[in-house]
């Protein structure tokens, strides 16, 4: 009878603890504001990339930052953005938080230009208040070259 009381609170532990972890509230990023820009940087891990993903509907441009070695592919970090308008005005510079950058921008065209282990790549997007747009920024790996010890 002690067994089958124990077994009970055991198992009522674990329905409760279960159920209060599925109403936990998702982890949403920090939503940051600079000048009429308005953004959001991270995914690291699965909990921050749902959230990330979960949130990019809201912002019209996603910029995703990749490392790629034929068919491997690797998310990457502390990735420096500058985004200028038309004008060449800077209207966001940044270091990535994660491999995901959500921004709303005001509608027209932009220079985004992004650097990650000192190679520089850009590209040009429209952002329309009525279109999403993505841009995925790839580098190659870069092999660490293997260290020689000298044996005694």
């Amino acid at each position: 009878m002690i067994v089958t009381d124990l077994l009970i609170v055991v198992l009522a532990s674990v329905v409760l603890s279960t159920s209060a972890l599925a109403e936990e509230p998702m982890l949403l990023p920090k939503v940051e504001v600079l000048g009429n820009v308005t953004y959001v940087t991270g995914g690291i891990g699965e909990d921050e990339t749902a959230a990330m993903r979960e949130v990019a509907k809201s912002y019209q441009l996603k910029i995703v930052f990749v490392q790629k070695l034929k068919e491997q592919e690797q998310f990457i970090s502390d990735v420096k953005v500058k985004i200028q308008d038309a004008q060449n005005n800077s209207v966001l510079d940044i270091t990535t938080e994660g491999p995901f950058l959500l921004a709303n921008l005001p509608n027209g065209k932009y220079v985004i230009t992004a650097e990650f282990n000192d190679l520089i790549k850009r590209q040009q997007v429209s952002v329309n208040a009525k279109k999403h747009q993505k841009v995925v920024f790839w580098w190659p790996f870069v092999e660490q070259p293997e260290i020689e010890y000298e044996s005694e």
